[in-house]
């Protein structure tokens, strides 16, 4: 049953393969490079989210879980370009 089922789906999986290889690379990394960026405009768009003691001053600016959110998009997308 098993090899007849992979007999069956070979020429399916030789065209995905062949497909996925024509897609070019600067392509994919643009892609993954916006798809993070909508993702950071996404998260700063929600509401502050902030612990439930609320500091004042500069220390509350700090507190703002969104920020090391999209920093953390950052630090990934620059790991994605370097590498």
């Amino acid at each position: 049953m098993k090899e007849w089922l992979a007999e069956f789906l070979k020429p399916f999986a030789d065209q995905m393969l062949s497909l996925v290889l024509s897609v070019p690379l600067p392509m994919v990394r643009w892609f993954f490079l916006g798809l993070l960026a909508i993702l950071a405009l996404w998260v700063i768009s929600l509401p502050a989210q902030q612990p439930e003691t609320k500091p004042e001053g500069l220390r509350a600016v700090f507190t703002d879980l969104r920020l090391f959110a999209v920093g953390l998009l950052l630090l990934q997308s620059i790991f994605y370009l370097i590498f």
